[in-house]
């Protein structure tokens, strides 16, 4: 993870924006800013809070600004920080602080990557005493053998590598695949924390595209993808509409097609208080189920002859729908919004919904019982 920072002063640095809030046309971010404290060294962080829209161009604009100390008496402001929000935020600031303590305010622009020195040195000590993989584990240089594994793939005597395979135990092999799927499955959650206020569906629909294994973990039965961004049909005689969903997955026992729709983990969920604790669904949410169950009607009136123009063998008997939107925990629902939401997602009978921080969650659990589960086989070769 790479920090840019860049001088005002000598006293002064300024850093980069944290962004807290954003949705397709505003955005909450803080600008931290490092200074010289003389009376309190350790209080070396501040920063403003911006509220930015969009403008008709594509660029971000701060908001009007307002004097406090012009507001009038009765007059008050307030900035609702929810619970993700603020994590985020004292996450990044610890690392700004840190920054500070170690190098002070540097003259001009300078950039800061959070990464391992000796990797070098790290990778030589492991061939030459195998004793150290448990070590290399523990400091959190799982990275290395990523990379190592990254080199091999890239060999081109590809045979010379799997002779070699050949010759590891089978209990070797299979500490080795579970680490590789223990790599892959954090590597999806560091990208996750990362991204979780990301509002951008394209960079969702790409990365469910090159993990296609997360979506399937919302299933309760085995789902192979037939295809992402799968025409549906629905177009006219003159050759315009059409229905395009993000994914297309497949009961791999039953054959059975599943439709999976993504919006973004900033979507909201609930609008308004319709009544006396009782909250409405978002127009985002209920636009994307009417959405999703069009793609369902479109393909159960015309898949006989959309899967004989295709290599599929597969059968629609009222498909199943998915659609992931939303994070709870960013939405840090009271009791009564999330009787709401409750109420309403259970009472579909055609749409599944799964909220991005759950889908996660799943996935943590399943790198949690990876890692307590013992790899020795439990029948030995003969």
């Amino acid at each position: 993870m790479n920090i840019k920072i860049e001088s005002t002063s000598k006293k002064s640095a300024i850093g980069e924006d944290i962004f807290l809030r954003s949705t397709q046309s505003s955005r909450l971010l803080f600008r931290p800013e490092l200074v010289v404290n003389e009376r309190d060294p350790k209080a070396c962080v501040r920063g403003n809070f911006i509220y930015q829209k969009k403008k008709l161009s594509g660029d971000w604009e701060d908001y009007k600004t307002l004097n406090l100390s012009s507001l009038r008496d009765g007059e008050w402001i307030k900035l609702k920080i929810k619970s993700a929000e603020l994590h985020l935020l004292i996450s990044k600031l610890e690392e700004y602080y840190q920054i500070y303590d170690k190098y002070g305010i540097i003259s001009g622009k300078s950039e800061f990557i959070i990464t391992d020195s000796n990797k070098a040195q790290v990778i030589e000590h492991i061939i030459k005493e195998p004793s150290l993989t448990e070590f290399l584990f523990q400091s959190g240089g799982l990275d290395l053998i990523t990379d190592f594994f990254n080199w091999l793939s890239d060999l081109d005597d590809a045979e010379l590598v799997l002779e070699k395979m050949k010759e590891l135990e089978l209990k070797s092999l299979v500490k080795i695949d579970s680490l590789l799927g223990l790599t892959r499955i954090q590597k999806a959650i560091d990208l996750w924390e990362v991204n979780h206020l990301n509002s951008d569906e394209e960079f969702w629909q790409g990365f469910f595209k090159e993990n296609t294994w997360l979506i399937s973990q919302a299933f309760s039965y085995p789902m192979v993808i037939i295809d992402d961004k799968a025409y549906l049909g629905g177009k006219s005689i003159f050759n315009k509409g059409g229905h395009i969903i993000d994914f297309l997955f497949q009961n791999k026992i039953s054959s059975n097609l599943v439709l999976v729709e993504i919006k973004t983990p900033t979507t909201s969920l609930l609008s308004g208080e319709y009544r006396d604790g009782i909250y409405s669904v978002s127009k985002d949410l209920s636009g994307a189920i009417g959405q999703i169950l069009c793609y369902q009607d479109s393909l159960e009136k015309e898949y006989h002859s959309l899967l004989a123009k295709s290599a599929i063998e597969g059968l629609v008997f009222n498909p199943k729908c998915l659609l992931i939107i939303g994070n709870l925990i960013y939405e840090d629902f009271n009791k009564a919004e999330t009787q709401s939401f409750e109420l309403f997602r259970n009472d579909l009978k055609s749409v599944d919904i799964i909220t991005y921080d759950e889908l996660f969650e799943k996935v943590k659990l399943m790198s949690e019982l990876i890692q307590k589960t013992d790899l020795e086989p439990v029948i030995e070769p003969l």
